[in-house]
């Protein structure tokens, strides 16, 4: 059974590893540790001691919030954990613009979700 956790209380490690099985790339634990600490929200599903999901978002808490990080297991996708991760950082915060960057393979997903394309938003890269 997949449970739902909220908050930052994430073990590092098992952080790294679902990254590497969702093509993420690998980030020390000194970045993940700040990554977590700089979120709002925070959301993680596991099965048992596994780490199959997590996603958190960055906002001030009253008008906007950016949601980054949102991964799966590729194991166990399409099975709700990515909707359930998502409806966990967006609920109850209706008054809230959520924004996100996505993957062109995740549109479709995040579209379900109710997201839609922001013809108005700009990006500067990192550096």
């Amino acid at each position: 059974m997949i449970a739902l956790r909220e908050g930052p209380d994430v073990d590092l490690a098992a952080l790294a590893e679902l990254r590497a099985r969702c093509e993420f790339a690998p980030l020390s634990d000194a970045t993940l540790a700040a990554q977590l600490a700089g979120s709002r929200w925070v959301a993680h599903a596991h099965v048992d001691a596994k780490l199959v999901g997590f996603a958190r978002a960055i906002s001030d808490g009253v008008t906007t919030a950016y949601v980054s990080n949102v991964m799966v297991d590729p194991a166990y996708r399409r099975r709700g954990v990515g909707r359930s991760l998502l409806a966990a950082l967006t609920a109850g915060r209706d008054g809230i613009k959520f924004v996100l960057h996505t993957r062109t393979g995740s549109r479709a997903f995040y579209e379900a979700s109710g997201f839609a394309d922001a013809a108005d938003m700009m990006v500067r890269d990192r550096r």
